[in-house]
């Protein structure tokens, strides 16, 4: 299993990072390798968001997503061919009005044979670019 943790200090209020995460339509536009997304529903609550993720060849994949806003979303895999686990978590919290702590907490495992040195390589270099991508996106919020 691949695993990651990041955390990360950002000039925007919790509200508006959340609302960029939780933007699943948009992910397209927020994050090159996000080929597309459909978002199968979506509640206050929860959402099941289906990704077509573009990595050598394209997969797709479905996440149930849990969202409590504006705290914390996480997620869960439903469906798909790249991943055997896919489960993780944003953890948002105020330092202020205009500040906030950002958590990512990712766990996956991959039904592809790829070594875990290069998976996790992988997972380290795209999070911190991943979370500065939300970051620009709420700033425009």
């Amino acid at each position: 299993m691949a695993g990651a943790e990041r955390e990360e200090v950002f000039n925007v209020s919790a509200e508006q990072y959340y609302a960029a995460v939780t933007d699943f339509k948009n992910y397209p536009k927020i994050l090159p390798e996000v080929g597309g997304i459909k978002v199968k529903n979506q509640t206050a609550t929860s959402a099941s968001v289906e990704y077509s993720v573009n990595l050598v060849k394209t997969f797709h994949y479905t996440l149930k997503m849990t969202l409590k806003s504006p705290e914390s979303i996480a997620w869960e895999l439903e469906d798909g061919s790249l991943f055997k686990k896919n489960s993780g978590r944003w953890t948002i919290t105020p330092l202020g009005p205009k500040q906030c702590k950002v958590n990512y907490n990712l766990d996956v495992e991959i039904k592809i044979f790829a070594p875990k040195s290069i998976t996790n390589a992988l997972v380290a270099v795209n999070l911190p670019r991943m979370m500065q991508s939300f970051y620009e996106q709420a700033q425009k919020l």
